[in-house]
């Protein structure tokens, strides 16, 4: 099982577990294939990050976005805290994460 960002995602990949929204609504569950079509529905409600099945030759290259990620999206959910329920806001964020991820990720090079 491994943890990957939402850019990484292609279809055929399986979930490893459930997949929620920021508000606890659940979007694919454990098991489910990828369609380009849920790929596009989960980057609408804003996830990040998902968990899959896969082996560990995967996890190596995914290693400096895990370690970025969780920061990145505690400092976003601070500054956005109090208007997360309007999913457009919630877009702002995930797009916004995206953009400081792959800054931080090329100043990591």
């Amino acid at each position: 099982m491994i943890s990957v960002g939402i850019n990484r995602l292609k279809s055929g990949m399986v979930l490893a577990k459930p997949v929620h929204s920021l508000h606890g609504v659940l979007l694919l569950d454990k098991g489910d294939e990828l369609t380009e079509k849920n790929i596009w529905m989960l980057k609408s409600w804003g996830v990040s990050q998902i968990w899959l099945e896969g082996g560990h030759e995967e996890k190596k290259d995914l290693q400096p976005e895990n370690k970025i990620k969780p920061s990145i999206r505690e400092e976003l959910r601070e500054k956005f805290s109090g208007v997360l329920e309007d999913h457009v806001m919630a877009e702002i964020m995930r797009a916004a994460g995206e953009q400081l991820e792959k800054r931080l990720l090329k100043n990591e090079k």
